[in-house]
């Protein structure tokens, strides 16, 4: 999840999104970089535009249920 994060973040900030760039960002935060899940988003995510990629993951997200349990009564 880092990985995922760390490059939504260079997008943000106007990067690339590169091995380079995301493995920076993880390490600036105090984290361990993982370089093989790094290479494995970076393949996924190459020639792709990331706003497509979240809003169809958004589609996604509406089948899911996310009912709240009820609130227990007082007294």
């Amino acid at each position: 999840m880092q990985e995922i994060a760390a490059l939504l973040l260079c997008k943000l900030g106007g990067k690339s999104g590169s091995a380079a760039d995301i493995k920076a960002v993880i390490e600036a935060a105090g984290g361990e970089a993982d370089d093989d899940q790094i290479s494995k988003l970076v393949g996924d995510v190459e020639g792709k535009d990331v706003n497509e990629l979240l809003a169809a993951g958004m589609d996604k997200l509406k089948d899911v249920p996310m009912g709240g349990g009820g609130g227990g009564g007082g007294g």
